[in-house]
């Protein structure tokens, strides 16, 4: 059985994709800071189940998340490196604690994620999700800080590709979806342009279900309703 590790799994798109990976079989390493919630989500799973708490901004955090799950599982067939937060604000008035912590979950956090898991990607030939958003490759007023952090994500996700080719790596670019992001309550109408977490996740189901062959580098989508911005 493949062994899939997803962070940011309590809730919205790293949730759902956590279920449609035990749809496909996936035995399951779930990371978050709401371990509360990462256990009911484990108990409606029907797959073996490793969660644990995990806040990627911390070092020694994903150090002790990684050794869990490898010595629970032996080696890891997917990394879905799903954690983000988001702080708005024009350039001038951004925090300095805001940013920094954007730069810590979304960029090193990422990059923690996958360096740790790395020695066991190669051994299996896995693969890497890294769920971004469409705006790692655009700006937007108001939004500077945050897309910093997203196109470093991008950055490091191509560079992670170039430099182990025997994995694959798929940037996962989502626009707006109806989740608990940035302080927000799901249950947004469709028509307001957000796409579903669980549409999200089929889409990564269907890239998940190519040849091993076929590397699908970046993954794109939004609702029909966002407006099309590049």
């Amino acid at each position: 059985m493949k062994v899939a590790v997803v962070t940011g799994a309590s809730r919205g798109i790293g949730r759902a994709i956590a279920e449609i990976l035990a749809e496909e079989g996936y035995s399951l390493a779930l990371g978050a800071r709401n371990v509360e919630e990462l256990e009911k989500l484990a108990e409606s799973l029907e797959t073996e189940v490793f969660y644990h708490y995990l806040d990627v901004s911390r070092p020694e955090s994903v150090d002790d998340f990684a050794s869990r799950v490898l010595q629970r599982f032996g080696e890891v067939d997917l990394v879905v490196a799903n954690a983000g937060i988001g702080y708005f604000g024009r350039l001038e008035e951004i925090r300095d604690e805001d940013f920094e912590r954007m730069l810590q979950v979304n960029t090193l956090g990422l990059w923690r994620t996958i360096k740790t898991f790395l020695p066991s990607l190669r051994k299996r030939k896995g693969t890497v999700v890294a769920v971004t958003s469409d705006v790692s490759a655009r700006v937007f007023p108001g939004g500077g800080p945050y897309v910093a952090t997203k196109w470093a994500a991008r950055a490091l996700v191509r560079t992670f590709q170039m430099e182990n080719p025997e994995i694959r790596f798929l940037e996962l670019r989502p626009g707006a979806v109806d989740t608990h992001f940035a302080g927000s309550k799901p249950g947004k109408p469709k028509e307001h342009g957000f796409l579903k977490p669980e549409e999200v996740a089929e889409a990564l189901r269907c890239v998940l279900k190519l040849p091993p062959d076929v590397r699908v580098e970046e993954l794109m989508l939004r609702s029909v309703y966002q407006r099309p911005e590049f």
